[in-house]
């Protein structure tokens, strides 16, 4: 029997195959099985190739063993004719005894209660060779299984990102707003410089004129000015005071731009109304629902609006007149421009660290496809982008999907709390939710992404599955 066992140390010291060493034991069907709560090892023992003294017997121990812990199962006894007689008469309840030489087979199957340290462990076989006193002949062990119960980590790649190819605009048209709030004197279309803001208000518009005009790539196209009157006096002479501030700024502006007359465009709005519903939706006046529900009640004239809104509430009237109305006057701005297209990818770069408003979606994407993947160039362009335009869902999911592949699972929220609902909306969420370990939540964002059409969705899908599987990885030596 050391013989025999000695064989097999050998044979399984230069075999790679599957199973060379239980088989070389007579064991085959070896299965190590994890529950949450057990672990369970399975195996059929074959003693009919055993070649054991009539006098001896070998007990096979399996013994799972971690990095300190070890653990023993029941023994298989082997015994010789003599020896096995002797078992039985001693213990014939046995079912670990089998006689050598014999062809019945046994089932073997024992369950212990789970334990951390068995998630990275290893089983052996010991094999003792007894006699007929039951001393030891001889001893040895071999390796039968590796086991790696331990979770399986979602992980990523630079294909699981589906990022967006924002569309190509054959012109860039960008615009800059704002409203300057230039004070008039009562019933008046001409401007009061008495009053100091009315510079600050008016160099606001020449102010952001100037940015369009100091940038050599660009080239204005339009400049929308708005002119509002507060409600209070007459209509028709709202209309009149609407129409003659706005073309007095309008003169203004022109006469210190020297842009052609037929960039300038101007409307008016005798009433602002809206205005004065968005600033009491926000105050904490008395009734001021009630003003509202007036402001939006169109079965009274706008002509008559005011009489109506003083005649009811006289004292919240009073307040608006002298500290909500005057804000009413004022007129807003919007200077439309043309940027030229940038083709080269090393002048889209230089462009992005002077000028990053002058760049289209489409070059800065351009731009971070000149990059190593995942590299920090490439992740600061979409970051970039995605300040550049703020309301951009394309923007916002390149740059959703660049912090996920950094792991800045935050900044990713952020960005998608920006987005609307869509199919790509989905299917970055579940990358989202399964690096952080919520699998279930992740399956459900991922097959909606996949009813939806987003890319790469079956192969995430498979990747999350195999994941959210508890680890069952035993390699049979």
């Amino acid at each position: 029997m050391y013989k025999n066992l000695l064989l097999i140390f050998l044979v399984a010291a230069f075999s790679a195959s599957a199973g060379v060493n239980s088989s070389k034991l007579y064991i085959s069907d070896l299965a190590v099985l994890k529950s949450e709560e057990a672990m369970t090892v399975n195996m059929t023992v074959s003693p009919a190739d055993y070649k054991v003294k009539t006098n001896n017997l070998v007990k096979l121990t399996p013994i799972l063993i971690g990095q300190n812990d070890t653990l023993s199962l029941p023994a298989v006894t082997v015994a010789g004719r003599n020896a096995w007689y002797h078992e039985v008469r001693s213990n014939a309840a046995d079912p670990m005894l089998l006689r050598a030489g014999k062809k019945t087979t046994l089932a073997y199957s024992a369950t212990v209660p789970y334990q951390d340290w068995m998630a990275v462990s290893r089983m052996e076989i010991v094999c003792d060779t007894l006699s007929e006193c039951r001393c030891d002949i001889r001893s040895g062990s071999i390796s039968v299984a590796e086991m790696d119960f331990t979770p399986k980590n979602y992980e990523s790649d630079s294909s699981t990102f589906a990022y967006i190819v924002p569309t190509d605009t054959i012109e860039k048209i960008f615009d800059l707003s704002g409203s300057a709030n230039i004070v008039f004197k009562v019933n008046r279309t001409d401007i009061d410089w008495s009053y100091k803001s009315n510079y600050a208000e008016l160099d606001s518009i020449l102010r952001t004129i100037a940015v369009v005009k100091d940038n050599p790539d660009a080239t204005v196209e339009q400049i929308m000015l708005t002119g509002y009157a507060s409600p209070e006096g007459s209509y028709s002479n709202n209309v009149r005071l609407a129409k003659g501030r706005t073309e007095v700024v309008k003169n203004y502006v022109a006469q210190h731009s020297d842009f052609p007359s037929s960039v300038y465009t101007t409307s008016y709005v005798p009433e602002d109304w809206e205005g004065l519903r968005a600033w009491l939706s926000t105050s904490i006046v008395p009734d001021k629902e009630s003003i509202i529900a007036l402001i939006d009640d169109s079965s009274v004239a706008i002509e008559n609006k005011n009489d109506v809104l003083r005649s009811r509430f006289p004292e919240q009237y009073a307040f608006l007149l002298a500290n909500v109305y005057p804000s009413l006057r004022h007129t807003d701005y919007r200077i439309t421009y043309k940027i030229r297209r940038y083709f080269d990818v090393a002048e889209i770069a230089t462009v992005m660290a002077i000028s990053p408003r002058n760049l289209s979606l489409n070059e800065f994407f351009l731009l971070a496809n000149s990059y190593e993947k995942g590299s920090p160039e490439y992740h600061d362009v979409f970051l970039t982008a995605a300040r550049i335009y703020p309301d951009s869902d394309v923007a916002n999911l390149n740059a959703a999907f660049s912090a996920i592949s950094q792991n800045e699972l935050n900044s990713a929220r952020m960005f998608l709390g920006r987005v609307a609902p869509s199919a790509e909306t989905a299917y970055a969420w579940g990358i989202i939710y399964a690096k952080e370990g919520d699998y279930d939540k992740a399956l459900e964002m991922l097959r909606q992404a996949r009813d939806g059409g987003a890319e790469n969705a079956d192969e995430t899908i498979r990747r999350v599955t195999e994941a959210s599987r508890p680890g069952q990885a035993v390699r049979v030596l």
